[in-house]
C-alpha cells in the first residue's frame, strides 16, 4: 500500500529525498509493497538458500546416542571433610556440588582416557594420536544434572554410536570412583595395588633382562664365576711358576750328569784270576788240617807256616797284580748315572709339558677374566636395576599394607557412592536434522526477505530518486551576469522554448508498482 496524499490532503510526494517531507520514513505498507514487488527475487533466493541448508542438514548432521547413568550419594557415612572452622557437616547442596566437581574433573577424564584409549573415545574417525581430541570430546560430550533436594546425580554422555556412549560413560564413572577413594579417603589402596602389580612387573622384567644377559654370555652366576676365574688365575700362576722351576732344575741336573758321563768309562775290569790266592788259601786250609793232628811247633806245621809267609810276602810285594786271567764289564757307576740322566730328562720334559699346558690354561683363564671384566659394567647395571626394582616393590608393598591397615577404620566411607543405574547402550538416537531444517528455513527466509527489501529500496527510492533529482536540478554553474539581449530577440526565444514538464517528487513510487489502496493522512 502507498499513500497518495500528504498531511494537507493535497496530492504530492515526500520531496526530493528520504525524510524531506513531513514523514519521510517508510511505514508497514511501503515495506509490504516493496516485498511484493520483489517476490520473484525473494522466492528464488529463498529456494536456493533453503536447498543448501537442507542438503547440509541431511549430510552433516548425524544422529547421536546419549547414554545415562545414575549415582546415589550417601550423606551419613560420607567421609567428606566438614566445613572449615564450623565443625558442622556439609549441606546437601555443597556435598552434591563437591561430588559433581570431582566427577567432572580433568583427572577423572584423563584416567578414563588412559583406561580406554583415544580410539575407543573418538571411534574410527581418529586422526593422529588423538589424545587432545579425545579429551575435548570427553569434556564436551559429558554432562551432569541433579534434581533439587535430591542426593542422586544423573550423568550422561553423547557419542556417535550407542555402544561407545555406554562404554565411555562407564569408564568415566569407574575412574571417578577410584579417584574419589584416593582424594577423600587418602589411602589409595586400589592405586597402590596397581602400583604394586606394576612394581612386580618391573622386577620380573629386570630379572628377565639380567637372566637373558647371563644366558647370552654363557654364564650361570656372574659374581661366582668371576671370583672363581680370578682365583684360578692365581692358582695357575703359582703352578706355572712351580712347573717352570722344576723343568729348569731337571734340565740343569741333566746337563750336570751329561758332563759327568764324559769322564766315566763305559766299561771297567771287573776282576783278575791268578793262582796265588788259591795257593795261599790251600796252604791256610792245610795248616788248619795239620793243627788238628800236630802241635804248632811241629816240623810239618812250621814248614807250612813258612810257605804261607812266603806267599803272603809275594802278594804284599805286588808281584801278583795284573797277572793271571782278567774279566771286564759295564761300568756300574756309568749305568747309575745314565739311569739318573734318563729319569731327570723325563722329569724335565714332563715339567716342560706341564708348564706349557698350564701356561695355555692361564692364557685362557686370563682371557675369560678380561671378558668378565668387560661385561661387569653391563651386569652391574642390570643387577642394580633388579635391586632397585625389588626395593621399590618392597616399598610399595609396605605402603599397601599400611594403607590397608589405615583403611579398616574408614572402610565404610569408600562405599558412600551407590551406582543406581549403570550406563547401557541407548535404543533411540537423537537427531538434529529437524532443528537444522527449521534453522535453514528461518535463515533462508530472513536473508531472502532482507535482500529483496534492500533490492526494492535501492531500485525504487535510491536509483529512481537520484535520476529524477538529476533531471530536476541541473548542476549549478557559476553565476555570471547575462549579456544584454534586445527585446525583440528575447521575445522570439521565449516563443520558441518548449513548455516545462510537470514536476514529479523524487520519492514517488514508479508507475509499475501497483497501488493497493489510497489512504489520506489527516491530522486529528
Amino acid at each position: 500500500m502507498t499513500r497518495d496524499h500528504d498531511i494537507n490532503g493535497q496530492e504530492s510526494g515526500r520531496g526530493a529525498g528520504l525524510g524531506s517531507g513531513p514523514r519521510g520514513d517508510l511505514d508497514l505498507f511501503d515495506v509490504i509493497a516493496l516485498a511484493w514487488s520483489e517476490r520473484g527475487f525473494i522466492a528464488l533466493l529463498f529456494a536456493g538458500l533453503f536447498a543448501i541448508g537442507v542438503a547440509l542438514s541431511l549430510t552433516m548432521l548425524k544422529p547421536s546416542y546419549e547414554a545415562h547413568a545414575r549415582m546415589l550419594i550417601l550423606l551419613e557415612d560420607n567421609p567428606t571433610p566438614s566445613t572449615a572452622g564450623s565443625g558442622g557437616a556439609f549441606m546437601l547442596a555443597q556435598v552434591m556440588q563437591s561430588e559433581s566437581e570431582l566427577l567432572s574433573s580433568v583427572a577423572v577424564r584423563r584416567r578414563a582416557l588412559e583406561q580406554l584409549g583415544p580410539r575407543q573415545v573418538l571411534g574410527p574417525d581418529m586422526v593422529g594420536d588423538g589424545e587432545v581430541d579425545a579429551l575435548k570430546a570427553l569434556s564436551h560430550s559429558f554432562s551432569l544434572s541433579r534434581e533439587p533436594n535430591s542426593s542422586a546425580i544423573n550423568a550422561s554422555y553423547t557419542a556417535g554410536t550407542a555402544e561407545r556412549a555406554a562404554l565411555v560413560l562407564n569408564a568415566i564413572i569407574d575412574a571417578y570412583l577410584s579417584y574419589r577413594e584416593e582424594v577423600l579417603i587418602e589411602t589409595g589402596v586400589a592405586g597402590l595395588s596397581v602400583r604394586r602389580s606394576q612394581a612386580n612387573g618391573a622386577v620380573m622384567s629386570a630379572q628377565q633382562a639380567r637372566d637373558d644377559f647371563l644366558v647370552r654370555n654363557n654364564l650361570a652366576n656372574f659374581d661366582t664365576e668371576k671370583q672363581a676365574a680370578e682365583a684360578l688365575v692365581s692358582a695357575l700362576t703359582d703352578r706355572v711358576s712351580t712347573a717352570t722351576a722344576n723343568r729348569d732344575s731337571a734340565r740343569a741336573g741333566v746337563e750336570a750328569i751329561r758332563e759327568r758321563l764324559l769322564s766315566v768309562p763305559e766299561s771297567i775290569e771287573l776282576y783278575v784270576e791268578n793262582g796265588v790266592d788259591a795257593v795261599l788259601l790251600d796252604l791256610q786250609s792245610e795248616r788248619a788240617r795239620l793243627l788238628a793232628r800236630y802241635q804248632p811247633a811241629a816240623p810239618a806245621v812250621v814248614a807250612i807256616d813258612r810257605e804261607i809267609e812266603a806267599v803272603q810276602t809275594f802278594l804284599a810285594g805286588g808281584n801278583a797284580e795284573g797277572r793271571g786271567q782278567s774279566r771286564t764289564g759295564p761300568n756300574p757307576v756309568r749305568q747309575s748315572l745314565e739311569t739318573d740322566l734318563a729319569t731327570r730328562d723325563a722329569n724335565a720334559r714332563a715339567e716342560a709339558s706341564m708348564a706349557a699346558s698350564l701356561g695355555l690354561q692361564l692364557t685362557q683363564v686370563r682371557a675369560e677374566v678380561d671378558r668378565l671384566r668387560q661385561l661387569e659394567p653391563e651386569f652391574t647395571r642390570l643387577q642394580q636395576n633388579v635391586i632397585a626394582a625389588e626395593e621399590a616393590a618392597a616399598a610399595v608393598a609396605g605402603q599397601e599394607a599400611t594403607a590397608s591397615a589405615r583403611r579398616s577404620s574408614t572402610l565404610g566411607g569408600a562405599d558412600a557412592v551407590r551406582l543406581i543405574d549403570r550406563a547401557t547402550p541407548p535404543i533411540e538416537a537423537k537427531s538434529m536434522k529437524k532443528l537444522g531444517l527449521m534453522a535453514s528455513f528461518i535463515f533462508a527466509a530472513g536473508v531472502a526477505m532482507f535482500c529483496g527489501l534492500l533490492r526494492g529500496y535501492w531500485r525504487v527510492y535510491i536509483g529512481a530518486g537520484g535520476l529524477a533529482a538529476s533531471r530536476r536540478q541541473p548542476r549549478a554553474e557559476p553565476r555570471r551576469s547575462p549579456p544584454e539581449v534586445p527585446a525583440d530577440v528575447a521575445a522570439a526565444m521565449r516563443a520558441t522554448q518548449p513548455a516545462a514538464a510537470p514536476w514529479q517528487p523524487a520519492n514517488d513510487l514508479p508507475r509499475d508498482i501497483p497501488i493497493l489502496a489510497r489512504i489520506a493522512e489527516r491530522t486529528a
